[in-house]
């Protein structure tokens, strides 16, 4: 099982649109297969700031997702509301060998 955490920082004013967005991404994420759940956070000291965190089963769920057309569109629509490039990273669960 994996966890991706996506932070966006989206443009003041632009906070409505982003969420729409994201929620229209959620549901699409939903229907992928490997996909087991997702939330959305802002941070509290500045509501600007989304974190997207979704668990996954696998990692290769999760880069067919990432790779899908469906979701680059929707990207390129929440691309134009940022402030700074998305930061997308990737946690494994820990396995001590």
């Amino acid at each position: 099982m994996i966890r991706v955490m996506i932070e966006r920082q989206c443009q003041p004013g632009k906070e409505k649109q982003l969420r729409d967005l994201l929620l229209e991404l959620r549901s699409a994420g939903m229907r992928q297969r490997g996909y087991i759940t997702g939330e959305t956070l802002r941070e509290a000291d500045n509501p600007s700031i989304f974190m997207v965190i979704s668990t996954w089963i696998t990692l290769e769920a999760w880069k067919a997702w990432q790779t899908a057309r469906q979701r680059l569109l929707i990207e390129e629509m929440m691309d134009s509301l940022l402030t700074a490039e998305r930061k997308v990273r990737v946690f494994t669960e820990d396995s001590e060998d």
